[in-house]
C-alpha cells in the first residue's frame, strides 16, 4: 500500500502558507492554527492523491484468429483448442477472449469472462493486440495468448510491440496455416507514374494453389491488358497505358478457362495530364505535327515565340530539333541551360546538318551541358605554290657566298610539296633561267641546275626580278613568290614601283643576304615593297627558316549521309525490357564524341560513334538523338514498331525530373489523413488543393503553414474510404497533379495478404519474453501470466477537501465566540 499523488506540482503552494498565519499568530494563535489547517487541507485536495493497494489480479488473454485467412481445418482445431485450454484452472486469473472473424461457439465464449469480438470484416492483429493490451490493467499482471496465422492486413505492431516489452506483458504465439487453397492477386505496385498516353509498368504478385489462368488488367471500364499465366507463376510485370486522365480503378483479375471471375484485386490510382514538351524546329518542316504523331497522346507539343522572352516554367521538357544556333537568341541558350541546371527541365537535343556542330553550337552553353562534343572536323589544306628563285651569281658570290646561296636555295625548294611549282634565275649582268618553272617533284632536275650555277660578271638584278615576275603572272597557283639571294651590291633601279605592282598582283618578294654582313637596308626595303620578308644568312651554319606560304584548314561536314547499322546499349528501363537486337540502319546522322558520364543508349556498329546519348545536369537531364527524328536519318526506322514507344520512353525519362512547385505526400492514420505540401519553387505561394468527390465535384481544402514553405492539412476519414484530390499553384496554372489515398495503401483484404506480410511470430514472443506453442504440445495449463497483478485505487483528495470544509466552519465558529480577558488585552 502507498500514497501517490495525480498531481503534486500543487504541494509547493505549502511554501505560501506563512503568509495567511503570521498576521495574527501573536494576537489569535487558536485561529492561526485553524487557518494553517485550512489552507493546508485546500493544497493536498489540490494535489490529488489516492492510495493504492495491489490487488493481485491477473488477466489472462486469449487472441483468436478465425479470419478467411486460416485454413478451415485449423479454424475446426482452433475451436478445441479453445475447450482444452478453458478445461484447465486459472488460479483465479480473470479469462478474456478476443476474437478475429468467424465466432466460435456460443459454449466456448462463455467460459470467458469477458469477450469481444471484431467482426468478420475486420481481421487487424495490430488493432486486436492493442484491444488485449487495453484489458489488462495498468501496472496488472497478465499475458496474451496470439493464436493466428499471422496474415496482417495492416503492420502497425511497432507501438504494440513498444508498448507490450515495457508492461512486461508477454506474448505467447501459436501459429496456424493459412489457407492457400484458391488463387489470388494478393499485390498490385505501380513501378511507374500513371500519364494518358505513356506506357507504365505494373507489378502483380500472385498466391495460391498453382493452376492455368488469365490475368486480365482493367483501368476503368478499359481493358489495358492480358497475360496467360503458367502454374505456379506468381510474379508478373506488365506495361499498361491509360487511355484517359484523371481517377479510375485499377483492377486485376483472374479468369479460368471459361472466362470466369476466379478472384480479383482493385485499387484506386490517378492518371496524370500529357507532359507538356515545348518544341523548337527548324530545318524539318511540320517537325511539331510529325513528331506528336510519332509519340502518340502522351505529350503536348506547344511551339514557343523564339523572338519573345523564354518562358519555360509552365512546361516538363523542351525539344530542340535541328534548329541553328543562329535561329535560337543567346538568351534562349542561357536560359535552357539554367532550368536544366537548377529547375530539373528536360532536355532532348536531335537533328542532322542544323544541329549540333554543323547547327553552329559550338562552345556554347547548350553544348555544355550536351551528353556528347560537338565535333567539327577540320581539314588542314597545304595550298599550291610557285616558287621563283632569283640566284646573284655575279663575281663578287665568288667562294663562300655562292655555296651558302646554293644551301638556301636547296632548303627553300625542299620544303615545297609535290603539287608545287619552282624556277630558278640567275643574274650575273645579264639575266637567264637555269631551270624553268616546273614541278618541285623534279627534284633531281632543280638539282643539278643548282649544281651548275658559278659566280661571274656584273650584278644586274632589275631585269631578273621584271622576268621572275612575268612568268609567275601566267602561273595558276594560290601563292606565287619570289626569293632573291645576293650579297646586296646590285645596281639601282626603279625597283620600288615594280614591286609594288607586284605585290597587288599576288605575287610576293622576299630578300635573302648572303654572306657576313649584318644587315641590307636596300634588301630590307625590296622585301618591305614586295609584301614579303627580309632573311640572312651569314654563313652555312645560320641558315634562315623560310615562310614560303601559310598551310589553311577548312571544316569538314559532320553530318555523315548513308546507311550506318545501329547497336542498342543501355539498361531495360531505357527500353521497357530487354534491349533490342536487331535495329534498321539509319540513313545519316551527326558524328559528335561522347563525354565522360554519359550513357550511350544507341552506336554505330563497329566505330562505336554515338547515335543516342543522355545524363544527368544539375537538376535536370539531357538526351541527344544525333539523327532527325521525323525526317531524311530516320527514314529507314518508319517501318521500326516500336520506333514511337521508344522515343516517347526516352522524352519521358529526359522530362521525369522536372521540378514541381509543390512535392505533396499522402499519410493516412487511422481515421485521418495527413496531407503534407513542402514548397520547391521560392517563386510560388500557397499550394492549393481540392478533394474531388465520385461525380467529379471538387471542394477547397484549406492548407495551415506549420514551417516556412511546409502546409499541413487533415482530413477525417472512414478506414475504407478512398480519397482523391487535385493539387495546383496559382502562378503556375498549367501545373496540376492528381493523388489518391486508397485504404490498400496501408492494409490489405484478409484473404488477400501478401505470402511473408505479416507478424513474425517467433520473434514477437522473443521480444516480450514469451513462448513458441503447438496445437500437439500445448501445456498442461495456461501459459504463464508475467507481472505482479493490478492495483485498486483510493481516491484521497475529496476528503482532504471536506476536513478544509470542516475547518473553516471551525474558524467562523471561533470568531462568534466571545473573546476573553487576556485575548481582548491583546
Amino acid at each position: 500500500m502507498t500514497t501517490s499523488f495525480l498531481e503534486p506540482g500543487f504541494l509547493w503552494l505549502l511554501l505560501l502558507l506563512p503568509i495567511f498565519v503570521l498576521p495574527i499568530a501573536g494576537r489569535r494563535p487558536k485561529r492561526a492554527w485553524l487557518r494553517l489547517l485550512v489552507f493546508g487541507l485546500l493544497v493536498i485536495g489540490l494535489a490529488r492523491p489516492v492510495l493504492l493497494r495491489s490487488s493481485g489480479q491477473i488477466t489472462q488473454v486469449v487472441v483468436m484468429d478465425r479470419s478467411a485467412s486460416v485454413a478451415a481445418a485449423m479454424r475446426a482445431r482452433s475451436e478445441g483448442l479453445l475447450d482444452r485450454l478453458l478445461a484447465r484452472p486459472t488460479g483465479g486469473a480473470e479469462r478474456v477472449l478476443i476474437n478475429l472473424g468467424a465466432r466460435p461457439k456460443a459454449e466456448l465464449e462463455k467460459g470467458f469472462d469477458r469477450r469481444f469480438d471484431l467482426g468478420e470484416g475486420e481481421s487487424s492483429l495490430s488493432t486486436a493486440l492493442a484491444l488485449a493490451l487495453r484489458v489488462i490493467p495498468e501496472g496488472g499482471g497478465g499475458s496474451i495468448t496470439l493464436i493466428s496465422d499471422a496474415a496482417a492486413t495492416d503492420l502497425r505492431f511497432a507501438p504494440v510491440m513498444t508498448e507490450a516489452i515495457e508492461r512486461g506483458i508477454a506474448i505467447h504465439v501459436l501459429g496456424l496455416d493459412r489457407d492457400e487453397r484458391l488463387l489470388r492477386p494478393v499485390r498490385l505496385d505501380l513501378l511507374d507514374e500513371l500519364r494518358l498516353g505513356q506506357v507504365a509498368r505494373l507489378r502483380v504478385e500472385l498466391s495460391g494453389a498453382p493452376r492455368r489462368a488469365e490475368l486480365d488488367l482493367r483501368i476503368g471500364d478499359d481493358e489495358v491488358g492480358s497475360v496467360d499465366l503458367l502454374p505456379g507463376q506468381d510474379l508478373i510485370e506488365v506495361e499498361i497505358e491509360a487511355p484517359r486522365a484523371g481517377f479510375f480503378r485499377l483492377e486485376a483479375r483472374l479468369l479460368d478457362q471459361q472466362g470466369t471471375v476466379i478472384s480479383s484485386l482493385g485499387r484506386e490510382v490517378a492518371v496524370q495530364d500529357p507532359l507538356r514538351l515545348a518544341y523548337l524546329g527548324g530545318r524539318m518542316a511540320g517537325g511539331a505535327d510529325k513528331l506528336s504523331e510519332l509519340i502518340g497522346p502522351g505529350f503536348v507539343l506547344p511551339t514557343p515565340n523564339a523572338d519573345a522572352e523564354p518562358r519555360l516554367d509552365d512546361i516538363d521538357g523542351l525539344v530542340l530539333d535541328d534548329r541553328p544556333a543562329t535561329e535560337l537568341p543567346p538568351v534562349w541558350q542561357q536560359e535552357i541551360a539554367r532550368a536544366v541546371r537548377e529547375d530539373g527541365l528536360g532536355l532532348f537535343l536531335s537533328g542532322g546538318r542544323s544541329a549540333f556542330g554543323p547547327g553552329g553550337y559550338h562552345k556554347t552553353p547548350i553544348e555544355e551541358i550536351a551528353p556528347v562534343e560537338f565535333m567539327q572536323k577540320e581539314e588542314k589544306k597545304d595550298p599550291s605554290t610557285t616558287l621563283a628563285v632569283i640566284i646573284d651569281t655575279s663575281g663578287s658570290m665568288v667562294g663562300n657566298r655562292m655555296t651558302i646561296a646554293k644551301e638556301v636555295a636547296r632548303l627553300a625548294i625542299r620544303r615545297l610539296e609535290p603539287h608545287d611549282k619552282v624556277g630558278i634565275v640567275e643574274f650575273y649582268g645579264t639575266k637567264q633561267w637555269a631551270a624553268p618553272i616546273q614541278s618541285a617533284a623534279n627534284a633531281i632536275d632543280l638539282q643539278r641546275a643548282i649544281n651548275r650555277l658559278g659566280a661571274e660578271g656584273g650584278t644586274v638584278l632589275f631585269p631578273a626580278v621584271e622576268e621572275a615576275y612575268y612568268a609567275l603572272k601566267n602561273v595558276d597557283t594560290r601563292f606565287k613568290h619570289v626569293l632573291v639571294l645576293t650579297d646586296a651590291g646590285v645596281e639601282t633601279g626603279p625597283y620600288e614601283s615594280l614591286l609594288r605592282r607586284m605585290a597587288d598582283d599576288g605575287v610576293t618578294v622576299s630578300t635573302v643576304l648572303v654572306g657576313p654582313g649584318r644587315h641590307s637596308e636596300f634588301l630590307v626595303e625590296l622585301a618591305d615593297w614586295g609584301g614579303g620578308r627580309y632573311y640572312g644568312a651569314p654563313d652555312r651554319f645560320n641558315l634562315p627558316e623560310l615562310m614560303l606560304k601559310k598551310p589553311n584548314t577548312s571544316a569538314l561536314p559532320a553530318y555523315r549521309p548513308g546507311l550506318v547499322e545501329v547497336e542498342a546499349r543501355g539498361s531495360r528501363g531505357w527500353w521497357g525490357g530487354d534491349r533490342p537486337e536487331n535495329l534498321p540502319p539509319l540513313e545519316g546522322f551527326v558524328e559528335t564524341k561522347p563525354r565522360p558520364g554519359a550513357e550511350m543508349l544507341m552506336r554505330t556498329r563497329g566505330a562505336g560513334k554515338p547515335i543516342l546519348a543522355s545524363w544527368h545536369r544539375g537538376l535536370g537531364r539531357v538526351s541527344a538523338l544525333m539523327t532527325e527524328p521525323t525526317g531524311p536519318g530516320t527514314s529507314g526506322w518508319t517501318n521500326w514498331s516500336d520506333y514511337g514507344r521508344m522515343l516517347g520512353r526516352l522524352l519521358a525519362r529526359t522530362a521525369a525530373f522536372k521540378r514541381p512547385p509543390f512535392a505533396i505526400d499522402l499519410e493516412r492514420r487511422d481515421w485521418r489523413l495527413v496531407i503534407e505540401a513542402r514548397r520547391l519553387v521560392t517563386e510560388v505561394g500557397r499550394p492549393e488543393l481540392s478533394r474531388i468527390d465520385a461525380l467529379g465535384g471538387a471542394t477547397a481544402i484549406e492548407f495551415k503553414e506549420i514551417a516556412p514553405g511546409l502546409f499541413r492539412a487533415v482530413l477525417a476519414l472512414a478506414s475504407d474510404e478512398v480519397v482523391r484530390l487535385e493539387a495546383g499553384a496559382a502562378e503556375r496554372p498549367r501545373w496540376r497533379r492528381r493523388l489518391v489515398s486508397d485504404p490498400r495503401d496501408e492494409r490489405a483484404l484478409e484473404a488477400q495478404v501478401a505470402p511473408g506480410v505479416g507478424l513474425d511470430l517467433a520473434a514477437a514472443a522473443a521480444a516480450s519474453g514469451g513462448r513458441e506453442l503447438t496445437l500437439e504440445s500445448l501445456p498442461a495449463n495456461w501459459p504463464e501470466s508475467s507481472g505482479a497483478g493490478g492495483f485498486s485505487a483510493t481516491l484521497l483528495w475529496p476528503w482532504a477537501l471536506i476536513l478544509a470544509l470542516i475547518a473553516f466552519l471551525a474558524e467562523i465558529l471561533l470568531r462568534r465566540l466571545p473573546r476573553s480577558a487576556t485575548e481582548t488585552e491583546r
